[in-house]
Parts: structure tokens; sequence; C-alpha cells
């Protein structure tokens, strides 16, 4: 397996010049759009630091309870990309974040944030390559003053990169079976001391049958994924080889099965590592809006169950998901976890909010996660409303030890078993067709079950928004940041709360 990846690593870095070089080709064809943007923020806050108090390699660049108020400005040109051709697609996102302080003048930097992808059919119906890039800021512990915003001196955030590319082969036997083989190669990084970047390996394959088996449809699949460490000799190493099964009882109803051997490499502070796996479970679809998921079966960890509720039509959208899964960050990175973020800002007419939610905060362990979603958007002629609950468990399976310069050696058993748990409300009201007033508010409560305490961070945030003309849109923002904490961590405790009000302009070119 290590000839295998090191060969691996030679062809995807042979490959990604030459996914460079097949876009010109593709492009040829391709109508392709390009806007750039300039968006200029002015912000007021009463507490830029938020209070926070330095934790290990976290926490608040200021003295518990003292509040610093700044004026910042923001300097932010942007950049989409967008092209689709015969055989090639691209999005891309990008947005240079310049933040200025007024009395902090030392602590002004440039944050970059990028979301792009991209995806060839090299050989037609044959041989494809996918490609990811993502640079987002994040809060990186649980401990830290929580902010999805940068123009907060916390100490508690940091750029997170993350970079894949995928080639696979996909064929299709007629209507008997279709295949996929696919190599992924992945890289997390990261400037926070103590964090390790990682690189993935994963080699998938799957033969799954097609409309030939109308009764009894059936699968094999097996995926390895290969994690190396910085720093680290020894691979985390996750492998899973899995035959299923679907019987359709009915049209709208069908039992599901599955079984298999999952075998998994790496220092356990839980037992045993690999196992035999099954679960059993069913589909139930009683018409084209509704769908209903259920699964329930044993892994290496013990009981294991999936659920999955969906409903769609013209002016509702509601999902309900709880998923389980031992995981790592590498894996989490990009799209938050396994089974991919469930945002509340992408159902209904609300579009992309940045509302108070889970954190995704760094760890090198691996670690079994349990997530809960139930999420609801209703659209009208001048309403959206949108609420998602949400509830997020980690309990880690590999040693503490290798979070020590992470997290520091008193705050290790904090993190033995943590679970968050919240809701996020939006509603957007339209004045008209250029004037919108959106409000939110976001409550989470991470909860320490290592030393019986808990953080609630509640956000609220309204803000006014009007478009002078097709290309130029102007808001006025309000903010209030609360956080509640029975912790005291450094001699102090970590509660804060903030007033942030901000103006902003945003001109497409």
């Amino acid at each position: 397996m290590k000839c295998l990846i090191q060969c691996g690593n030679r062809c995807v870095y042979l490959l990604i010049p030459a996914l460079l070089m097949l876009l010109p080709l593709c492009l040829v064809a391709a109508e392709i759009s390009i806007k750039p943007s300039l968006n200029i923020r002015e912000t007021f806050t009463d507490n830029v630091n938020l209070g926070g108090v330095g934790i290990g390699g976290f926490g608040g660049g200021g003295i518990s309870g003292t509040k610093k108020s700044d004026l910042i400005t923001q300097i932010n040109p942007g950049l989409e990309l967008n092209g689709k051709g015969q055989r090639f697609d691209i999005s891309a996102q990008y947005l240079m974040r310049n933040v200025i302080f007024a009395r902090n003048t030392d602590r002004t930097r440039i944050w970059h944030t990028l979301n792009a992808h991209a995806s060839t059919e090299v050989v037609r119906d044959l041989f494809f390559i996918d490609g990811f890039a993502n640079i987002r800021q994040q809060d990186t512990s649980l401990l830290g003053a929580q902010t999805n915003d940068n123009i907060f001196l916390t100490g508690n955030r940091a750029s997170l990169q993350v970079y894949s590319v995928s080639p696979y082969l996909r064929h299709q036997f007629q209507s008997f079976a279709s295949t996929e083989v696919r190599y992924s190669k992945s890289i997390v990084k990261s400037g926070v001391s103590g964090f390790r970047d990682s690189q993935r390996d994963s080699f998938q394959f799957g033969l799954n049958s097609d409309s030939s088996f109308t009764k009894l449809a059936w699968g094999l699949n097996y995926n390895n994924h290969i994690i190396d460490l910085s720093g680290i000799d020894r691979d985390i190493e996750l492998e899973r080889s899995i035959a299923n099964v679907r019987y359709h009882l009915t049209r709208r109803f069908s039992l599901t099965s599955s079984g298999g051997y999952e075998r998994n490499s790496f220092v356990s502070i839980r037992g045993k590592t690999s196992s035999p796996t099954w679960t059993a479970g069913f589909i139930w679809s009683p018409n084209r809006r509704t769908n209903v998921q259920f699964s329930a079966g044993q892994r290496f960890f013990g009981d294991t169950y999936y659920g999955e509720i969906s409903y769609s039509k013209r002016l509702l959208n509601m999902r309900i998901l709880y998923a389980e899964d031992v995981t790592t960050l590498n894996q989490q990175a990009g799209t938050f976890g396994a089974f991919g973020a469930l945002n509340i800002g992408t159902l209904g007419g609300l579009g992309q909010l940045d509302l108070l939610g889970l954190n995704n905060f760094l760890t090198n362990r691996v670690f079994l996660q349990k997530r809960f979603n139930a999420a609801i958007a209703l659209t009208g002629s001048r309403n959206d409303i949108s609420l998602n609950i949400f509830s997020l468990s980690r309990s880690p399976y590999s040693p503490a030890d290798i979070d020590a310069d992470l997290l520091g050696l008193g705050n290790l058993f904090l993190f033995n078993n943590t679970k968050q748990m919240g809701a996020n409300v939006a509603w957007n009201y339209r004045f008209s067709p250029r004037t919108n007033w959106i409000t939110t508010f976001g409550y989470v409560r991470f909860n320490f079950a290592g030393s019986n305490g808990n953080n609630d961070n509640l956000n609220f945030f309204t803000s006014l928004n009007r478009n002078f003309g097709a290309d130029l849109r102007g808001s006025l923002e309000y903010r209030r940041i609360d956080r509640l904490s029975n912790l005291s961590v450094g001699g102090g405790n970590i509660g804060q709360s903030a007033n942030v009000v901000t103006v902003s302009l945003t001109k497409n070119f």
C-alpha cells in the first residue's frame, strides 16, 4: 500500500499540470463569465477582542471582562468565475479581505477566501477528473471566543486550506450494471500551532446493478482512506468492504441490507478497530415529494444508525438527518462532516447566510461523530422563513497526547467528549424588489463532559439591504454577540458580549 501511495502522490503532481493544460482546449467551446467585485465595509464594535482569555494556542488576546472598542475598515476585492463547456465545468469564487483596524494598527491583516470546483471529461464516457480548492476562516477551538467574522481579534480564528484532485473511471454495462473506480488526493493545511497538516489518499470501487434489476438491486463497494499526519510515523487507515441489497416490496417501499468487513488501523483507546459490519433498514417514498430512509446495524464501535426524511414542494422544504461515523478532520474539512452540511442558508429564498452554528474545531485525533439536523424553510411572495435545529457529539478514539501542543495539557480532559447543540432561525422580508430586511438569531451550547461545564453562545443579526442599481448594493447591519459560561479557564470566566454596527457597499463590474 505504501508503494501505491507513493505512486499516487507522483500521479497527483502530474495530474494537476495536466488538468491545467487541458483547460484551454476545454474552454474553446465553453461559455465563460468573469465578474469582478469590490466590497467596502466600515464597522464599529465596542468589544473588538470579545473579552476572551488566552487558552493554550487559542482564546482571547485580551483580559476577561475587558472591552476595547475599535473602528474597522474592510476593502474586499473579489472575483467570480463560471465556465461550462461540453466536457468541462468550472466554478470559482475568490475574495481578498483586507481588514484595517483604527486602534489596533499592528493587527491589520489580509484574509483570503476561495471556493473553487472544476471537472473535465478527458475521455468521453470513461475518464474524468474532478478538482476542488477551498480556503476559509473558522474558529479553531470551542474554548475560545466564537464568531463568524474576521474583524474580531479573538486569537481563535485561523485559515483552513483544503485541496483535492480526483481522477476516476466510469463505465456503463448497458442496463446490467455501472462501475466506478476512483482515486482521490486531499490535502488539509493550517498555520495553527499544534495542528498537524494532513494528506489523504482515498481508493474507491463500486459495482452497482442497473435497470435490468427491477425487483432486487445489488451493489459491491470498497473504500480505503489512508491519512498521513505530518510528523507522525504511523498512518491512519480506514477500510471498508461492503455488499448491499435492496428489495422492492412495492413501487414505493423497499427493504435494504448491507454486510461486509471493516478493517481500520490506528492507535485506539477504545478497544478493537476492525470487525464484521452489517445494517438493515428500509426506504419509503409515499409520493414524489417525500422520501424516508432508515437503517440500523453493527460496526466495530457498537450499534449504528442512519435516518433521513425529506419533503419538498414549491413553497416548503424540509429535511431531517441523523448520521454517525468514525472519521478525522481531514475528512470533515471542506464540507462540514463526512455527511455534508445541512446549511439553512441553502433552503428557501434566503440565499447563503453566515449563521452561528456548529464549530468544526481543529483536532488531530480520530473520533466518532454523531450528527442530527432538522431544517425547514418556507418561501412566500414577501417572506422567507427558515429554522434549523442541530446537534453534534464527538468521542475521540485515538490518544489525547497528539493534541497536547494544540490544546495545552490542562485542557485535554475537556475534549474527551464534547457535544454541540442549538438552533438558527432566519427571516427575510422584501419591502420591494430592491429592498429587503433580514433578521437572524442563533443559539449554540458547547458541553464539555470532561468537566460538566458548558458555554452558551448567542448571536442576533439584522440588516437592511438596498439595490441601488443592477450592480450596486448597500447594507446597514447590526449584530449582538453574547456568551455565557460556567467554565473558568486561565484564571477568569470566558463570558463576553459585543455590539457591532456595519455599513457596507458592494459594486459588481
